[in-house]
C-alpha cells in the first residue's frame, strides 16, 4: 500500500435512478404540492447517503433543508425527529423572520420547542386543554409552522431512522401530510425494511399515507458488480483487479456499508496492495474475521430473531 492512498470515505454510487426519482419529488413540491417519500432498505444499504445527496442538491438550488432523526436510545422525548429539525431552524433563523413565522402559534410550539422562548422571549401562556385537544392544537401548530417556513423557500424535511420513531412522531407526520397538502414541503424519510414487521405504528402510518395517495416508497437494492467496482475505485483512487472486486462483491453482498468497512479493515491490516494503477489482494490475504463494525451490526440483527 502506498502512502499516497487516500483513506476510504463514504461515496454514493449506483443510485442514479433513485436519486432522479427523489429529485423529481422535490421539484414537484416547488409548485406547491406536498410530497412524502420513504426510502426503505436493509441496514447499510445507503438510505442516509441518498437522503444527504438530495439535501445537498436542494440547498444548491436555494431550498431549505431541515434534518432530524429517530433514535433507539432510551429516554428520548416524543417527536424527536421534528424536535431536531425544527429546533435547528429556530436556533439559526433570522430573529424577525422567525417571529413572523411563529406568530401567533409560538406558545403552542414552545410546549415541545423551548428554543422558541429563548429566542423570542417570554411567551403568553396558552389555555389549558384536555390532552386530546392539546395534541390536536400542537399538530395544527407544527403543520402551520412548516408550511409558513416553506412560503419563501421550498422546504425539504429529512426524517431518518423512522423504524425507531415513536407513535407520536408518526401520527404527527400523517397529520401534516393530510392537512398541509397544499404547501411547498417535501418530506423525505428512511426506515429499515427488515424492521417494519415489528413496528406496527410505522406500518400503520405507511398504510394510512398510501391509502390517502400521499406516499411514494422507494426500496433500495444491493449494488451490482459494476457498482461495486466503481465504489472501490472511488474509495481507493485506483481500480481493483478482478479477484479483489469479485471477493468484495461476494463478501459484502452488494451492501455499501459492509463493502466500505471490509475495505477499510483490509487496508488497516495490510491485506491490500495498492499501486498507482491497481488495487489487489496482498500475498497475505485478508483475515477471515469480520470487522467489529459489521459483526456488531450482525449481532444486533440476530438478537431480534426467534431462537
Amino acid at each position: 500500500m502506498t502512502e499516497e492512498t487516500a483513506n476510504p470515505e463514504r461515496v454514493l454510487v449506483g443510485r442514479q435512478r433513485e436519486l432522479n426519482t427523489l429529485w423529481s419529488q422535490f421539484e414537484k413540491t416547488t409548485a406547491g404540492r406536498l410530497h412524502v417519500t420513504l426510502v426503505a432498505g436493509e441496514p447499510g444499504i445507503g438510505k442516509t447517503s441518498l437522503l444527504h445527496e438530495v439535501a445537498g442538491r436542494a440547498e444548491q438550488v436555494g431550498g431549505l433543508v431541515l434534518r432530524g432523526g429517530a433514535s433507539e436510545a432510551e429516554g428520548m422525548p416524543p417527536y424527536l425527529p421534528f424536535l431536531e429539525a425544527l429546533g435547528g431552524y429556530i436556533r439559526t433563523a433570522p430573529l424577525e423572520q422567525l417571529r413572523a413565522q411563529a406568530d401567533p402559534i409560538a406558545p403552542i410550539l414552545a410546549t415541545i420547542l423551548p428554543e422558541l422562548s429563548l429566542r423570542l422571549g417570554e411567551l403568553a401562556p396558552g389555555y389549558p386543554l384536555p390532552p386530546e385537544q392539546a395534541r390536536l392544537r400542537l399538530y395544527e401548530a407544527v403543520g402551520l409552522f412548516l408550511s409558513t417556513i416553506a412560503v419563501s423557500r421550498p422546504l425539504l424535511l429529512l426524517l431518518d431512522d423512522l423504524h425507531w420513531a415513536d407513535t407520536a412522531t408518526l401520527d404527527l407526520l400523517c397529520y401534516v401530510a393530510q392537512h398541509q397538502a397544499v404547501s411547498r414541503l417535501c418530506i423525505l424519510g428512511a426506515y429499515r425494511s427488515d424492521e417494519l414487521a415489528s413496528r406496527p405504528a410505522l406500518e400503520r402510518s405507511i398504510l394510512n399515507l398510501t391509502r390517502n395517495r400521499q406516499l411514494m416508497t422507494l426500496a433500495l437494492q444491493p449494488l451490482n458488480e459494476a457498482n461495486v467496482v466503481e465504489l472501490i475505485t472511488r474509495l481507493l483512487g485506483v481500480p481493483p483487479d478482478h479477484l479483489l472486486s469479485q471477493l468484495l462483491w461476494k463478501e459484502s453482498e452488494g451492501n455499501p456499508f459492509f463493502l466500505e468497512e471490509l475495505l477499510r479493515a483490509w487496508l488497516e491490516t495490510d491485506g491490500l496492495t495498492v499501486t498507482p494503477s491497481r488495487a489487489s489482494l496482498s500475498p497475505s490475504s485478508p483475515a477471515a474475521s469480520l470487522p467489529v463494525s459489521i459483526s456488531g451490526l450482525l449481532r444486533l440483527r440476530f438478537a431480534r430473531l426467534p431462537q
